[in-house]
C-alpha cells in the first residue's frame, strides 16, 4: 500500500466545541501517519451534516482541511458516504469529531491491515481504560453476539466510528443507511459477504459536547438493521430455527394423543382432543412453511451473491420434495375417499372428524413440499450474472 493516499472523513454536525481540537489533532498526526506506514499522502475532509452552529466556519479555518456542507442533516450515514465519495484517496477512513478519537490509531490499523491482508480495519473501543459509558459498552457487546453468531464471523465492537478500509471494499457494503446505524450495517454486511475483518484496541476518550446519539432508539435501530442485513444473507439461520421450534412444540403436544391411541385404541374427550389436534396441524404446517421458505430464501440469497448453496443445489432435494409432496397429497386424498364419496353422494360425512383432519395436515405439507421442489427447479433455469467484481469470498 505504500505511496497510496490516505482519505479520513470527519462527519460532523453541531460539533463547535470539539471540531478545532479534532482537526488540530488529524493535523498534527499527519507526518507520523505517513512516515510509519509509508502512505504518500493524509487527506482531510470534515463534510459538516447541516449543522446549525459553527461548525462549517471553524472546519473552515484550517486551510489544509477539505470542508464539505449538506445544507440540510441529512444523516451521520449520508455524511459518511458524501465524504467517501469526495474523497482522492485510494483508502479509506473515518473516525467521529466529537475529540473521542486520537488519529494516530490509524497507524495501527493501517499495520493490521496490511499484516492480515484484510480488507477492514476497526478500532475497538471495548477494553480496559476505554472511558464508553458502561450502558453503551453493554450494548456492543450484546450486537457483537448476535453479529458473531448469525455469520459465524468473530467481531468484537460492531459499532465502533473508527475505521479504516480500501475504497475497493465500498461498492460491495452498498446500500448503507444514511443513520447512526451505519456502522453497524457495515460490520454486519462485511461479514456476511466474507470480507476479511481486523480489529486492534484503540484509546477512547470522553466526547465533548453532548452525544447524539439515543441508547434506546438507535439500539433497538441498530439491532433492526444488523437483522435485516443477516437476514437478507443468510434467511434460513433465522427461518430454521423458527421452524424447529414449531416442530418440536407440535411434537410434544401430539406425544399425548399418541400415546392414548396407542393403549386406548381411542381418543377420550374428543371436543379437547379436537382442539388439540388442530393447534399441531397448525404447527406442523407452519413449521414446514418457515423451513421450506428459508430454503428457497437462501437458495435466492445465494444466487444474488453467487454463493454456493450447496445443500440446496443437490438435485435430490428438488426431487425428493417433489416425491414426498406428491406422496403425502395422494395419502391425503386416499384417507378420505370414503368421506369425499359420502359427501359428494349425500352431502353427508359419517367418517370420524380424525380422518378429515389428518388427511387435510398430509395434503396441505404435501402440496408446500411439491411447490417447493418446483420452485427449486425453475430457480436452475433462472439467468445467473458472473459478474466477478462482486461476491462472497469464503
Amino acid at each position: 500500500m505504500t505511496g497510496k493516499t490516505l482519505t479520513i472523513v470527519l462527519p460532523a454536525y453541531n460539533e463547535e466545541d470539539a471540531i478545532a481540537a479534532a482537526l488540530e489533532q488529524c493535523l498534527a498526526a499527519e507526518d507520523s501517519i505517513r512516515r510509519e506506514t509509508g502512505l504518500a499522502a493524509v487527506e482531510i475532509l470534515v463534510v459538516d451534516d447541516g449543522s446549525r452552529d459553527a461548525t462549517r466556519e471553524i472546519a473552515a479555518r484550517f486551510n489544509r482541511v477539505r470542508v464539505i456542507s449538506h445544507p440540510v442533516n441529512r444523516g451521520y450515514g449520508a455524511a459518511l458516504m458524501t465524504g467517501f465519495e469526495a474523497a482522492r484517496g485510494e483508502l479509506l477512513a473515518f473516525m467521529d469529531a466529537d475529540g473521542t478519537i486520537d488519529p494516530l490509531c490509524f497507524i495501527s490499523l493501517h499495520k493490521e491491515l496490511v499484516r492480515a491482508g484484510a480488507d477492514l480495519a476497526i478500532g475497538g473501543r471495548l477494553h480496559v481504560g476505554s472511558q464508553m459509558p458502561s450502558v453503551r459498552v453493554l450494548g456492543n457487546r450484546f450486537y457483537a453476539a448476535v453479529i458473531s453468531w448469525l455469520t459465524g464471523v468473530a467481531v468484537t465492537d460492531t459499532a465502533s466510528g473508527v475505521r479504516l478500509f480500501s475504497r475497493s471494499l465500498l461498492p460491495r457494503l452498498l446500500p448503507m443507511p444514511t443513520g447512526l446505524h451505519f456502522t453497524p450495517a457495515m460490520t454486519a454486511r462485511a461479514a456476511c459477504m466474507g470480507a476479511r475483518i481486523v480489529e486492534t484496541d484503540i484509546p477512547y476518550a470522553e466526547r465533548v459536547g453532548q452525544s447524539k446519539l439515543n441508547v434506546f432508539a438507535d439500539g433497538m435501530r441498530f439491532l433492526r438493521v444488523i437483522l435485516g442485513i443477516i437476514f437478507s444473507y443468510y434467511p434460513l439461520r433465522i427461518f430454521g430455527p423458527a421452524g424447529l421450534v414449531f416442530a418440536a412444540v407440535a411434537l410434544g403436544y401430539g406425544i399425548g394423543p399418541v400415546a392414548q391411541y396407542i393403549s386406548l385404541r381411542r381418543l377420550e374427550d374428543p371436543e379437547d382432543m379436537l382442539y388439540r389436534l388442530l393447534a399441531i396441524v397448525t404447527l406442523a404446517v407452519c413449521s414446514l412453511i418457515c423451513l421450506t421458505f428459508g430454503g428457497l430464501a437462501q437458495k435466492l440469497s445465494d444466487i444474488a451473491v453467487r454463493r454456493p448453496s450447496g445443500f440446496w443445489d443437490h438435485p435430490r432435494v428438488r426431487d425428493y420434495s417433489l416425491a414426498f409432496g406428491a406422496a403425502l397429497v395422494l395419502a391425503g386424498v386416499l384417507l378420505n375417499t370414503r368421506t369425499i364419496i359420502e359427501y359428494v353422494t349425500s352431502r353427508q360425512i359419517h367418517q370420524h372428524w380424525i380422518y378429515v383432519l389428518t388427511g387435510s395436515l398430509a395434503v396441505i405439507s404435501g402440496t408446500v413440499l411439491s411447490a417447493f421442489g418446483v420452485t427449486l427447479d425453475l430457480v436452475r433455469h433462472l439467468p445467473i450474472s458472473r459478474d466477478d467484481g462482486v461476491g462472497d469470498r469464503r
